[in-house]
């Protein structure tokens, strides 16, 4: 599903999601193949209506703003967790971590911590609350 969802289409998905919170109740416990595909169902369905909701489709302003916050807090948290270039052990020769490695630390970082995921997120959010706010 691509472009913003409209009414119809996030009351579709809420349906659609009651319905298989149903069946999963109703399931007996050992039904693990039926429990799997349900649940893989309802990820299916969060992802679409969270990959618009980060869009700020779905959001009002005030909730816009707490998220973009959120967002920057957690990117400031990230930088503020990377390896230092003084990090290591001192021995008075030089010592410390290899420049090479510690780049490869700092990025295997930022890809397991998604950071620029979270700052794409971020800028689509701003941008959609400039929007929102010249609207007005």
């Amino acid at each position: 599903m691509t472009g913003p969802l409209d009414g119809d289409a996030l009351d579709d998905i809420r349906r659609e999601l009651t319905l298989l919170a149903e069946r999963l109740d109703r399931l007996p416990d050992d039904a693990f193949e039926e429990r799997l595909q349900i649940r893989m169902r309802q990820d299916e369905l969060r992802d679409v209506v969270r990959r618009h909701a980060v869009a700020g489709d779905l959001m009002s302003a005030d909730q816009l703003e707490r998220r973009i916050d959120d967002l920057r807090n957690r990117i400031q948290a990230h930088y503020g967790n990377r390896i230092a270039h003084s990090s290591g052990p001192q021995t008075g020769l030089g010592g410390g971590l290899d420049p090479k490695y510690l780049f490869q630390m700092n990025r295997a970082m930022d890809e397991a911590g998604d950071i620029e995921g979270l700052k794409e997120e971020l800028r689509k959010l701003e941008d959609r609350l400039r929007t929102m706010r010249s609207s007005e």
